[in-house]
């Protein structure tokens, strides 16, 4: 389907195609979590993630933005993108060398040998996978959705049977391993294949690039660190078993509202910066889309919260029960973390990295008071609590920020993240009120989970709409539902 000139289709259109594929390639990677918690043990996942750790860490430290360079300019050269293909390869190939280097301080700081086979593998990859064809950033830039899609799902269907035969015959962490492989090398090959531009070395750029994004690479820094920082300090205070189930327990429960948040908002950027330069329409996209994100996201993030044990033992089996509390924690801290993003887009676009870089260091300094604070008392369970504390400050701040900075008044934006904040709290209880058996009843688990999945969105739906009605039918999801559905009407009815 071809791009539009129509800003608003082209936000709903290119959220729709990478909310589909994120959540294709979720439901792929769910699959093979499934099958793969019953063939490992946790601390197979725990020693895989503190490779993914050190690999994090380092291509954050190296990561130059070369991709979010050319998303946010309307217009670019041929000279900018070959340079931002260029920067791409220069920064992979640091970031696979600093992972050879840092083997030893690793295996020092986790204290697990298992380490230096998952590290030289992933550096190996690193490597590899910045050879891509910058293409596929071409294509997001003029809309176009499908390569992603295309790219991401036969790449994600490869890892996970690659993993899946991998963890059959090795029961370890090395299949693991070799699924990430996989997903590294495969989308190398697709992306030349599915894309004409042939891009070529060029250096003559890349001083611009810099210019345009060396607070974005700080801003992070400082998030990877933030978002991560609780996995450093789990890996080194709890055991490589506590540490697996901590990874998994934050994995499982960000997994919905992580995947679909930041889908909603991938389409953001190009399509604000076809506004610039209205910064009135500019503000009004940014508060529909936080107004459409956080109508999505608290459901989500709440109705998990309320069924993670029933999830947890479906999904994953009993083994995994003691992630539970985890899961719970994080499926909250998604939702905190992700509720003002569209805020953070708008600062990219104007191009207030350093305000954006300043916000997240702001949010490290809170996190490690609240994790100072909390984790003598709950030990793992402090970060988690201290993760949740942490983002709300800094939504709150980044509301502060754009409105001193973009004219983005901060009173909209509270009023679209609180009317879906109250109806989720209010879907929270219910669900946990029908997923409580009565006693003497025997019900089966699975149809007990679906009933009260059914009832909690059937309430969520009416408490959208009748409170959108009761308020004046603000901009945002609804009213973005119920304009499709006129149209649908009205074609049928010519």
């Amino acid at each position: 389907m071809a791009p539009t000139n129509n800003p608003k289709t082209n936000l709903i259109r290119g959220a729709a195609w990478t909310i589909g594929t994120r959540w294709l390639i979720k439901g792929l990677g769910f699959i093979n979590t499934v099958i793969m918690a019953r063939l490992l043990m946790p601390e197979d996942y725990g020693i895989v993630a503190m490779g993914m750790l050190v690999v994090g860490l380092i291509q954050t430290f190296l990561d130059f933005g070369p991709g979010t360079a050319l998303l946010r300019k309307a217009e670019v050269s041929r000279d900018e993108i070959d340079s931002a293909w260029t920067l791409g390869i220069i920064q992979g190939i640091g970031a696979g060398l600093a992972l050879i280097i840092s083997i030893p301080f690793a295996l020092n700081y986790f204290n697990e040998p298992r380490l230096t086979f998952v590290l030289w593998a992933l550096a190996a990859s690193v490597i590899f996978i910045s050879f891509g064809n910058i293409g596929q950033i071409l294509a997001r830039k003029e809309f176009i959705y499908t390569l992603d899609f295309k790219i991401a799902t036969l790449t994600k269907i490869a890892s996970v049977v690659t993993t899946v035969i991998a963890g059959i015959m090795l029961r370890d962490y090395r299949a693991l391993v070799i699924g990430i492989i996989a997903g590294y090398t495969v989308p190398v090959f697709l992306s030349y294949l599915w894309h004409p531009y042939r891009p070529r070395w060029n250096t003559s750029k890349i001083g611009e690039i810099w210019t345009l994004t060396k607070w974005l690479m700080v801003a992070r820094v400082g998030q990877f660190i933030l978002r991560k920082g609780d996995e450093l300090i789990a890996a080194r205070i709890g055991t490589t078993h506590q540490f697996g189930i901590y990874n998994v327990g934050s994995d499982f429960g960000q997994m919905p509202v992580g995947e679909i948040g930041p889908a909603m908002l991938k389409a953001l950027l190009p399509v604000l910066s076809s506004l610039e330069g209205n910064i009135e329409r500019t503000n009004q996209a940014v508060i529909k889309t936080i107004a459409a994100v956080n109508t999505v996201i608290w459901p989500i993030g709440l109705g998990f919260m309320a069924i993670a044990t029933q999830a947890t033992e479906l999904a994953l089996g009993s083994r995994w029960m003691d992630a539970v509390p985890f899961i719970s924690l994080f499926a909250l801290a998604s939702v905190v973390q992700t509720m003002t993003s569209p805020a953070n887009t708008l600062l990219i676009l104007h191009g207030h990295t350093r305000s954006q870089s300043q916000i997240v260091w702001i949010e490290f300094a809170s996190f490690v008071l609240a994790a100072l604070a909390l984790v003598p008392g709950f030990h793992l369970i402090g970060l988690a609590l201290a993760r949740i504390l942490s983002s709300a400050v800094s939504s709150f701040v980044t509301l502060l920020y754009t409105q001193k900075i973009c004219q983005l008044s901060m009173a909209p934006a509270l009023k679209t993240i609180g009317r879906p904040l109250v109806g989720a709290a209010l879907m929270y209880g219910l669900v946990t009120y029908m997923i409580t058996p009565l006693p003497g009843m025997i019900t089966s688990p699975a149809l007990g989970l679906a009933a009260a999945i059914l009832s909690g969105a059937v309430f969520f739906m009416l408490w959208s709409l009748i409170s959108w009605h009761l308020i004046g039918r603000p901009e945002g999801l609804e009213s973005t539902i119920m304009d499709k559905l006129t149209q649908w009407r009205m074609s049928r009815c010519h």
